[in-house]
């Protein structure tokens, strides 16, 4: 089940996607400025604490060989909104060359650096799971290297919950969890109660108020990738 106000890709022009890095991945479907302006004002009022102060990477791998960027306007779109871009990835010779032309180079932050046979691995053989008995208050991040992640107890809002593998909560779960964080788009998450700041798999997240109502949470709850979109079903 996912948020039915959600455009579909074919009329979204980018989308945010999570990371492990300090910064944000913007990934561009289209140049569209107008669009663009709307979208993106759209996307940061439903949630501005995420976004005000962020460093941003363009990410140019979905965008079309043909297609010319304006990256002094994008720049400047970014920095009125109270981030920052830093660079791009991807994208052709012509496209990393206007956005060099702008203070945009090319790097590779935010990008796994295994390849996808090492990611597949890790998605076959986690190592032993990485169990907390404790509850998680507010400011301490959980990290489950190569491995999933169970809590046995309450997530604080404000903690923040990140796996390679699959993330097990039962307690609430408030504040954030990232599992697949390498981009294992197989993983998981499941909790008996649903009170997150945001979800995110493989980088593809949902905020709170992107969530989808639920008549009851008696059961589990599982989050997971569908065709490149987080979806959240009761089990």
């Amino acid at each position: 089940m996912s948020s039915s106000s959600k455009l579909s890709t074919t009329q979204m022009c980018f989308q945010f996607k999570a990371s492990f890095s300090p910064c944000i991945i913007f990934e561009l479907f289209r140049y569209d400025i107008g669009e663009l302006k709307l979208q993106l004002a759209e996307t940061i009022h439903k949630t501005p604490n995420l976004f005000t102060g962020s460093m941003v990477v363009i990410d140019m791998e979905k965008l079309k060989a043909s297609e010319r960027v304006n990256f002094e306007v994008l720049k400047q779109l970014f920095l009125a909104h109270g981030m920052t871009p830093v660079g791009i990835r991807g994208g052709t010779a012509e496209q990393q060359e206007d956005a060099m032309s702008a203070g945009l180079p090319l790097t590779n932050i935010g990008k796994s650096m295994v390849s996808e046979n090492a990611k597949t691995k890790v998605a076959q053989q986690v190592s032993v799971t990485k169990l907390i008995t404790h509850p998680i208050r507010s400011g301490m991040q959980i990290y489950a290297k190569e491995t999933d992640l169970i809590v046995a107890a309450q997530v604080s809002p404000g903690a923040e919950l990140m796996a390679h593998g699959n993330i097990h909560v039962y307690g609430c779960l408030r504040g954030r969890a990232l599992a697949g964080i390498h981009g294992n788009k197989e993983a998981r998450i499941f909790c008996r109660s649903l009170e997150a700041e945001l979800v995110a798999v493989a980088g593809y997240y949902l905020t709170r108020d992107e969530f989808p109502a639920m008549r009851e949470q008696n059961g589990m709850i599982q989050i997971f990738l569908k065709n490149d979109e987080l979806q959240i079903e009761m089990l």
